[in-house]
């Protein structure tokens, strides 16, 4: 009876799921299924916890850049403010020291004229004495030529003039 059922059992399909099933349960064990199972649910695992702190990390750094924005509206405009008013400060140096200057420019002009006229001045007084000489010298030599005793004259008083003189 055993041969019969052992007959029975090996043309069905009941023996070869059981066979089947037996080469399963051993692959399995084999290969340690369970503890691969266990892996990679503790890697899904610390994947998710790291993405959580990712998560965390990046509304934080969200609200950062959220709070920076929302100021940013206010220091453009006083960026904007202090660059306005750089500008008209510096602008109005500039006109200051333009202002300066040109007024310096004005008065060297004027030392500039002044000198020029002083150095015509005395140019021209210069011109004058020597045509005054001139005229002296000429007159002078008419009046000796004309007058011979004015020449002797003339002539005895610087002797006198030069033996007054000490050494």
């Amino acid at each position: 009876m055993l041969g019969a059922f052992l007959d029975y059992i090996s043309k069905t399909n009941l023996f070869n799921f059981i066979v089947f099933a037996s080469i399963i349960a051993y692959i399995l064990i084999k290969i340690d299924l369970i503890s691969m199972l266990e892996r990679g649910k503790n890697a899904v695992a610390q994947k998710i916890e790291v993405s959580t702190d990712e998560k965390v990390k990046s509304e934080e750094n969200l609200q950062t850049i959220e709070c920076k924005l929302s100021n940013l509206a206010e220091e453009l405009e006083e960026i904007i403010k202090n660059s306005a008013e750089n500008a008209n400060s510096v602008g109005s140096k500039i006109l200051a020291d333009a202002g300066v200057s040109a007024e310096n420019i004005g008065k060297n002009l004027s030392k500039l004229v002044e000198n020029r006229q002083t150095l015509l001045k005395n140019d021209i007084m210069r011109r004058v004495s020597l045509a005054s000489v001139e005229v002296a010298k000429n007159r002078i030599m008419q009046e000796l030529s004309n007058n011979k005793d004015l020449h002797k004259k003339l002539i005895e008083e610087s002797i006198e003039a030069i033996d007054g003189v000490e050494f």
